[in-house]
């Protein structure tokens, strides 16, 4: 029980620090947290699908969600 919650606190700083990340990223560049928390999203499906072999349909995807922003 002690082990799921040591994962469940690991995970949760994980998620803080990359949340810092995105506001930082956020504010420097002029754009909305949520704008750029979906752009980090997206690229990381697209990366785990690249590492899952599915390279060419990550790609299709990323592509195809970043010219629905546009």
């Amino acid at each position: 029980m002690e082990e799921d919650d040591g994962a469940g606190s690991a995970a949760n700083s994980e998620i803080r620090y990359i949340a810092l990340e995105l506001m930082k990223i956020a504010q420097k560049s002029g754009r909305k947290f949520g704008d750029v928390a979906a752009e980090y999203m997206r690229n990381a499906v697209a990366l785990s699908s690249m590492i899952a072999g599915e390279e060419r349909t990550a790609v299709r995807k990323a592509r195809k969600a970043s010219s629905k922003e546009k």
